[in-house]
């Protein structure tokens, strides 16, 4: 009777949300006290993210529960899912898996980044990017749903399939370390930086796309919008040791820019704007101090607890609800509709 209770309560996506990450935690924890981790990727006497190492199973404490702000970003989504009234108005209002889809790989980040900061593994590292991967992946499939017309059952099978293909390349580029089974793809140490890059710059892209086609720009004019606007925030903040990369970068975004300037937009109706910008501006500014959280920074203090790599995290999460929003703010309208 009591588990009904708090089903009808709390809702059945959100019950299971909390179970998942409670359970991962409860393993975190197991697997920390019977030391089975995997041997760290740190030295003796190193800081890694400028926090100082703590004993216990938690070896960076404030980096490591700032991510639980992306548990509960994601456990609220559920819980909002579980309690609206269904709608046709988007993806995210029917009722269907999309929302789950997106409130799961928020809380992928968090607990991802969890195990790492908490561990310093190897291991750890794979599961923090996985869930930055499997998450930003989300954003640029549910855009170019729209555009080409995918069912939400579509869309789903493709981010769940290419999750696995990216996570599996990215497995068997650490392989080496994670499992000691071959030598890895050292060679291809760019895979995961340039994925995530390139999709934040495609989701840039996609949505200026949307939001250009009721203004007066002419085709120049908005591929040049298109396109700056991701290579800018590249330049300002991609790093990288191989500078091909960032050209490279930049010239898929001119690419994208002009093949997405020649397509049909969705029909969208959005209320308001702030979301999107709200959590775009909230990135950009996390982005921006993220090079400050390092070790050898001037900003870098050891024992404080106020840790600038824990802000970014509490920073990106705050982005993940702003785009939650974004997205279930919307109208897709049909061709019969009139603006």
């Amino acid at each position: 009777m009591e588990d009904k209770l708090f089903l009808n309560r709390f809702g059945r996506r959100f019950t299971i949300g909390l179970i998942a990450s409670i359970s991962f935690l409860v393993l975190y924890t197991i697997i920390s006290l019977m030391d089975a981790w995997p041997a760290g990727n740190y030295d003796e006497g190193e800081f890694a993210w400028c926090e100082r190492f703590a004993s216990g199973i938690i070896l960076e404490p404030v980096n490591t529960l700032t991510n639980l702000a992306f548990v509960v970003v994601g456990l609220v989504i559920l819980h909002r899912t579980d309690q609206q009234e269904n709608s046709n108005m988007n993806g995210f209002t029917r009722g269907g898996v999309i929302p789950v889809l997106y409130a799961g790989a928020v809380i992928s980040i968090g607990l991802g980044s969890f195990a790492m900061h908490g561990t310093r593994t190897v291991f750890g590292g794979f599961l923090d990017w996985s869930g930055m991967l499997v998450f930003i992946l989300f954003p640029v499939l549910y855009r170019l749903r729209e555009f080409i017309g995918w069912s939400d059952e579509i869309f789903v099978r493709n981010h769940i399939l290419l999750s696995v293909l990216v996570l599996g390349i990215e497995f068997f580029r650490n392989s080496d370390d994670i499992i000691g089974i071959g030598e890895g793809l050292r060679r291809f140490g760019f895979f995961r930086d340039f994925v995530w890059a390139e999709c934040i710059g495609l989701w840039i892209i996609f949505e200026l796309r949307i939001y250009l086609e009721r203004t007066s720009y002419g085709s120049i004019e908005r591929v040049f919008m298109l396109s700056a606007a991701p290579i800018t925030l590249a330049l300002l903040t991609f790093s990288t040791s191989w500078p091909w990369q960032l050209v490279a970068l930049c010239a898929t975004f001119v690419i994208f820019s002009l093949l997405v300037n020649e397509t049909k937009p969705p029909s969208i109706y959005r209320p308001t704007q702030k979301w999107f910008v709200m959590g775009t501006c909230s990135f950009i500014i996390g982005m921006l101090i993220w090079p400050f959280g390092k070790d050898g920074s001037e900003f870098c203090h050891p024992d404080s607890i106020f840790q600038i790599h824990g802000l970014w995290h509490l920073l990106c999460a705050f982005a993940t609800w702003c785009f939650y929003l974004h997205f279930v703010s919307e109208k897709i309208r049909d061709s019969s509709e009139s603006e």
